[in-house]
């Protein structure tokens, strides 16, 4: 699958076996990667450097902003719009940061078959 609308992901996750499996992922599905990072702060200042489509939270980010306000802030700033997973949806209302639809899609598209030819 070509990711050429997304084709710089920012992957901001702690846990290390975790963030393996999904920067696989993404590079089987044909993303660029930066990342990952633990630190929201970290993430910021990369953001301003590497200008990602998108940015994948795989848990919270430490530092001052929960992953609610680190996606808003990337959506502010820079214009890059947020993916929130598991644990860093806990207390999450309104999403305005996700991606467009047809980008969502295709995302999730390309991790399940990613994800198949890996278990196969």
């Amino acid at each position: 699958m070509n990711t050429t609308p997304m084709d710089t992901i920012l992957v901001v996750c702690s846990d290390e076996d975790y963030s393996v499996n999904l920067i696989s992922s993404l590079h089987d599905i044909g993303a660029n990667v930066v990342g990952p990072f633990a630190s929201g702060d970290v993430a910021m200042a990369m953001a301003a450097q590497v200008s990602p489509n998108l940015a994948i939270f795989a848990g919270e980010p430490s530092g001052e902003r929960n992953a609610e306000g680190l996606a808003q802030e990337l959506l502010d700033t820079w214009g890059v719009r947020s993916l929130l997973l598991d644990s860093a949806l806990s207390h999450v209302g309104e999403q305005p940061w996700l991606p467009e639809a047809d980008t969502l899609d295709r995302l999730i598209d390309g991790l399940a078959h990613a994800e198949a030819a890996r278990t196969q």
